[in-house]
């Protein structure tokens, strides 16, 4: 695993690990082979689990192989901004990652099934996978403890985006989360 270029992507990935081990144990597929899923960095195509190279910024559709061996956890920095906050050299901070969640329906030997039986449900109350993500978020709403000694968080915010609507045999669904602190300025 290599180091994002901004440790709040690492931070999101690192909590998505444990999403990756409680699917894999729990669901299998038709074959009796455990569900696949894999942490991307998509700054930098980077997949967690392997050694392979994902382009995300393809169409679903033209990722069929891709997403043969499995579902896609990717996280990519998007922004941030902030203010000063009073007299001191602070600054009010927000950073905002996006994670977007992919998979392809079991029907065309992905690893995704609404059931449940031959995949992963990709939402479905508590045991689908987009809310396994949501979930490992949500668990460290309060101070999360980004690796970059200038910045320390209060708290998170998650936004949802489900976007299965779009296509018949692919899932996605697009997460922001918002880091919200404090950054200390100059030396």
């Amino acid at each position: 695993m290599t180091e994002s270029l901004h440790p709040a992507v690492d931070w999101t990935l690192d909590q998505l690990a444990s999403v990756v081990d409680d699917v894999e144990s729990t669901y299998t597929l038709d074959s009796g082979d455990s569900v696949r899923v894999k942490r991307v960095d998509r700054d930098n195509s980077v997949v967690y689990e392997g050694s392979e190279s994902v382009d995300m910024t393809q169409p679903l559709h033209k990722r069929k192989a891709q997403l043969k061996t499995g579902c896609f956890l990717g996280a990519s920095y998007v922004d941030s901004g902030g203010s000063l906050a009073g007299t001191e050299p602070l600054r009010e901070t927000d950073v905002v990652v996006n994670v977007r969640v992919e998979g392809m329906t079991e029907r065309k030997y992905g690893h995704v099934d609404p059931s449940g039986a031959d995949g992963v449900p990709f939402s479905n109350g508590d045991t689908g996978l987009v809310d396994r993500v949501t979930d490992a978020l949500w668990s460290k709403l309060q101070y999360p403890g980004v690796d970059d000694s200038r910045v320390s968080y209060r708290y998170l915010e998650v936004d949802e985006d489900p976007q299965s609507v779009d296509w018949q045999d692919f899932y996605r669904a697009s997460l922001d989360v918002t880091f919200h602190g404090y950054e200390q300025l100059g030396p």
